[in-house]
């Protein structure tokens, strides 16, 4: 959902992903230089601890815990002079962009909100599901071995979210709980088609899905195929100084945050 049109840099786009979790708020910049065919790059990453309470699921119970988190981030990160006109993204619960519905538009509002608190005029808000299958779309792209076949998943607050993409397209899909599968492993089992896939690409809480005893190697299992998580492969080293690398080691959670700074790159 665009709301405020921000123009690039001459020479090096900037974009920023936000993404608050019930935990933390993370943060992503990347570039991609307009003159070169090169990879997106990563600028910075970083992680703001939340209260314990602050946000329950999709909803910011203490708005203005999440702004001072967002805010502090704003503090730590570059400053470039390209970097000022950058368009900022926020991720919205799946399926909210759009709605028509009260609880869509009070999702919407807060994080409207909470941006502006912490100094930030959002370009774009995007659901959660489609920021991270755009991340995981692009780490197929950047992987060793082309990937033309492949499966993406997701985990979040309200569960997993599966993908079949071949030849650029979402063939298949699902988000367990919910719909006909009885669990997980079925879920998986049936996105993959009885189709060869090349690999499959895991971001989110990885926690979670160890939580609910599932392994990458059980993803790998059920979707017959080799399995890895979303991680800085997927992207060269920008020019300033990355976040902190506590951070930088937990890339999986950033999957959101990165497809929301993807799409600020690519339009």
């Amino acid at each position: 959902m665009p709301m405020k049109n921000t123009p690039p840099s001459a020479t090096c786009r900037f974009a920023a992903g936000i993404d608050a979790s019930p935990h933390e708020v993370r943060l992503v910049i990347v570039s991609r230089d307009r003159r070169e065919r090169r990879p997106v790059g990563v600028e910075w990453i970083g992680i703001a601890p939340l209260a314990a309470g602050a946000v329950s699921g999709a909803h910011f119970v203490d708005r203005a815990a999440v702004a001072a988190a967002l805010a502090s981030l704003c503090a730590r990160r570059p400053r470039r002079r390209a970097m000022r006109a950058m368009p900022w993204a926020m991720a919205i619960p799946g399926g909210a962009p759009g709605g028509e519905t009260i609880e869509s538009n009070r999702h919407l509002e807060a994080r409207v909100e909470v941006a502006a608190a912490a100094g930030i005029a959002l370009a774009a808000v995007d659901n959660e599901p489609q920021a991270a299958l755009r991340a995981l779309v692009h780490a197929a792209g950047r992987a060793s071995r082309p990937c033309c076949r492949f499966a993406a998943v997701w985990a979040g607050y309200d569960g997993v979210h599966g993908w079949r993409v071949a030849e650029g397209a979402v063939r298949s899909s699902f988000r367990f709980p919910g719909g006909e599968h009885a669990d997980l492993e079925s879920a998986l089992r049936i996105l993959a088609g009885g189709e060869r896939l090349d690999r499959a690409f895991v971001g989110g809480d990885l926690g979670l899905l160890e939580h609910v005893g599932l392994a990458l190697a059980d993803i790998g299992e059920c979707l017959a195929c080799s399995v890895a998580p979303f991680e800085r492969a997927s992207f060269r080293t920008g020019r300033a100084v990355l976040g902190l690398h506590a951070d930088w080691r937990r890339t999986a959670a950033f999957a959101v945050a990165f497809g929301l700074a993807l799409r600020g790159v690519s339009e």
